[in-house]
């Protein structure tokens, strides 16, 4: 996407949809449940009957790996009277039954019903009629993906350039060498927002920007004309702390991949990707209210590079873990600001041009709130 700056201040979105309730109830219809969202990786769902909980906003689902190895998608709701199935975040269908622990209406792993223990018969009851109610899974780059939406178009209309960008990664291929789970007191916007920019990087990020050397412009480099700013510190291999790298790039990639050191990527609403030669930080998001999120951080791997010692792994993991922490609390600094009843809303300066469009992709997407999601604007 065109890195082209803003020729003038553009008006951020209305302070009160970073917090506000109601809003927030209509941006979870008008994105969250009715959009691809990243929730896991295929991994963990190795082995027919696995499966994992899932939380999107107010909804529980359970996604599991079926019996012939296709991907499945439930509410997390019994149809006799409303239970949940699960109430652990992991496990595997013993016996590849999914049986619900209140009275023990039974089901298999396609969501029919297939036993209804200790009811009294009555000649209206038909079993076919009671199938779990089933949600829209797909996986993209060894990403697992749901649609709440009745009627969701397939996921590769939704995924854009990612495939053709990213297909010599071969992320279906990555495996997990370090996960962390950081719950944020900040509104999804604000993280997508802080994604999406580096004006902020200079004060925030000194460690980051040491390896990165371009992002000491704050977000301008390129943008003033004929300037020449170096992209990265003299040397750097990968981003890490001191740009050294322990792992060769990932054998698959060509000459002009193996010299991107670094290359951001966002699937809207919920997957953030960090992508570099030899490993990628994903980052996928879940709102668990209407100022708090839930971020899972994954550092993917080739598959025969690991398990990593431990000094490897702490030397690939620790910039983006120190990175992501200081995202996390200046967005919550941001989302307490924001409160205030002074104001209406921010602004964004000229590089701060991505920000602007995922503003517009929000404005667009509340009011059509239509079921797909939209790539982000161009231009």
């Amino acid at each position: 996407m065109e890195r082209k700056a803003l020729e003038r201040l553009e008006p951020g979105l209305p302070a009160r949809w970073y917090h506000d309730p109601e809003h927030y109830a209509r941006e979870l219809e008008a994105f969250w449940y009715r959009r691809w969202i990243a929730v896991a990786r295929e991994e963990e769902l190795a082995a027919p009957g696995d499966w994992r909980l899932v939380r999107i906003g107010t909804q529980s689902l359970v996604i599991l790996r079926g019996e012939q190895g296709e991907l499945a998608a439930f509410h997390n709701t019994c149809r006799h009277r409303g239970s949940v199935l699960c109430t652990e975040e992991r496990g595997n269908f013993a016996r590849q039954r999914i049986v619900c622990p209140y009275h023990s209406w039974t089901y298999d792993l396609a969501g029919e019903l297939l036993a209804t223990p200790r009811r009294m018969q009555t000649r209206d009851f038909d079993m076919r009629a009671f199938s779990l109610y089933g949600v829209r899974a797909e996986a993209w780059g060894g990403f697992v993906f749901v649609n709440l939406a009745t009627g969701a178009g397939p996921l590769a209309d939704v995924l854009g350039e990612l495939p053709r960008r990213f297909g010599r990664y071969g992320f279906e291929r990555l495996r997990i060498g370090k996960r962390l789970v950081a719950d944020v007191r900040a509104n999804w916007k604000l993280v997508a927002e802080n994604f999406s920019e580096c004006f902020h990087c200079p004060p925030v990020h000194p460690e980051l920007c040491r390896v990165v050397s371009a992002y000491r412009e704050a977000g301008a480099w390129g943008l003033r004309g004929a300037e020449a700013t170096p992209q990265y510190a003299p040397g750097a291999q990968t981003l890490t702390l001191d740009g050294t790298a322990r792992l060769p790039p990932i054998a698959s990639l060509n000459a002009e991949e193996r010299g991107a050191l670094y290359v951001p990527a966002m699937l809207p609403p919920s997957l953030f990707l960090n992508v570099h030669p030899d490993y990628v930080n994903a980052h996928m998001m879940t709102p668990t209210g209407a100022e708090s999120v839930r971020i899972v951080y994954d550092w993917l791997f080739e598959p025969e590079r690991l398990p990593l010692a431990a000094d490897d792994l702490a030397h690939y993991v620790a910039l983006w873990d120190i990175t992501n922490r200081q995202d996390a609390r200046n967005c919550e600094w941001q989302q307490q600001g924001v409160h205030s009843r002074a104001f209406e809303h921010g602004y964004y300066v000229p590089q701060e041009f991505d920000c602007h469009r995922f503003a517009e992709w929000v404005r667009s997407g509340l009011s059509a709130n239509a079921g797909g999601a939209a790539p982000l604007p161009s231009g």
